[in-house]
């Protein structure tokens, strides 16, 4: 006999303490077979997040490995989808929304696109009572994907960051008061508590897997460069590897669905300080600002010689606002770090173009031609200038 079918038959015969036991065994059943699901959606999310880093390492063109990806996040939310069981209203709680979600912040708009598209797809193909209220809880998980997205954008996601978008992907719930509301209220007892540790878990887990992925195939350490590569007169890197690797560079922070932003700085008043003190002084003025420079940024910054007396800057997940903030701490870090020659105090300052390339809109040329008219434009000005590229 069926739990189902002893309990209508206690409650028939009148048996309150039995009715009572057998609701409660009941209950743990349901209990047991949503933890039982959550781990099966758990496992599947987990090995389509594992495979996040393969296909950033694949040979193929950034609009092939972004549908890649996109096919990764789709498993990832219609797989638990297929293993959940509805509740007697017919609505089914499933971990896939933690991926609509990461979409955004994991791969940018076409992966939250095709992800949200799948999602809807394999909710209207599963059908069920509920099917409205399904729906309506992917569209709201995409809502909170683009502001995720927003919010991290240029920075490393952290675990309690992972933890708050796992609880608010949890909002989605409200999407079961299209049923009528006695049902509602009946399906947010049997799944809420349950649903809400899930997604907080199963976000940290997924987005932690993805966090570490990425940053496997983030930019290297820059400032350890080979032998070869560097440029003598300044020590930074030279710019040959400079027009090879900023590039790359670039892609890789579209790829990962991150800002970066671009500088140019150039000494001003260089000319006058060889003129006056020889070509061995102008040497060591720009080792010297290259030494300021190089010790203002992260190991990950490109940083080198651009010709001349300028130096380039390609900063990897670096918004506007950030980038502007590096560097104004450059130019002040120039002008403050005192610079001699034969005992003589020489003041120093920098201009400095800045540019942040709008996100896959812009090519890593172009958006140094932009760096490069905005330092013309600080230079012709007079010097000792920052100026963004409009």
């Amino acid at each position: 006999m069926s739990e189902f079918k002893r309990l209508d038959w206690l409650v028939i015969s009148g048996n309150d303490e039995a009715v009572g036991q057998a609701s409660a065994e009941i209950d743990l059943m349901e209990m047991v077979s949503l933890v039982s699901e959550f781990l099966q959606g758990l496992g599947i999310a987990v090995i389509a997040a594992l495979l996040y880093e393969r296909a950033a390492r694949l040979t193929m063109t950034s609009l092939q490995r972004n549908l890649l990806v996109s096919v990764m996040f789709s498993v990832g939310t219609i797989g638990p989808a297929l293993l959940a069981v509805p509740s007697s209203s017919g609505f089914s709680f499933d971990i896939g929304n933690v991926f609509v979600v990461l979409a955004m912040a994991y791969g940018g708009w076409i992966t939250l696109t095709v992800t949200t598209a799948v999602a809807v797809l394999g909710r209207l193909w599963l059908g069920g009572a509920a099917v409205a209220s399904s729906v309506l809880a992917v569209l709201i998980c995409s809502a909170i994907s683009l502001a995720f997205a927003q919010m991290v954008k240029g920075r490393r996601v952290s675990i309690p960051a992972l933890a708050g978008v796992g609880l608010l992907a949890s909002v989605s719930l409200i999407s079961v008061f299209l049923l009528p509301r006695e049902i509602a209220m009946e399906t947010l007892g049997e799944v809420a508590s349950v649903a809400i540790v899930a997604n907080v878990v199963a976000a940290v887990v997924i987005g932690r897997i993805l966090e570490l992925q990425r940053s496997h195939f983030g930019p290297p350490r820059l400032k350890e460069a080979p032998l070869g590569t560097t440029d003598t007169a300044t020590g930074l890197l030279n710019r040959r590897v400079f027009d090879k690797l900023g590039p790359e560079l670039a892609a890789a922070m579209n790829w990962a669905g991150q800002p970066y932003s671009m500088a140019l700085i150039d000494i001003d008043e260089f000319d006058q300080v060889v003129e006056a003190h020889g070509h061995a002084a102008g040497e060591q003025t720009l080792r010297h600002v290259a030494s300021v420079v190089q010790s203002a940024v992260r190991q990950t910054d490109m940083v080198a010689s651009f010709g001349g007396q300028a130096i380039a800057l390609v900063l990897p997940a670096y918004d506007a606002e950030r980038a502007f903030g590096l560097a104004e701490r450059i130019q002040n870090a120039v002008a403050d770090t005192p610079f001699h020659l034969d005992g003589i105090e020489i003041p120093l300052t920098v201009s400095v173009g800045l540019h942040t390339p709008l996100p896959r809109k812009e090519s890593f040329w172009i958006a140094l031609g932009q760096a490069d008219t905005a330092l013309n434009r600080a230079k012709s000005t007079g010097g000792n200038r920052l100026e963004v590229a409009v």
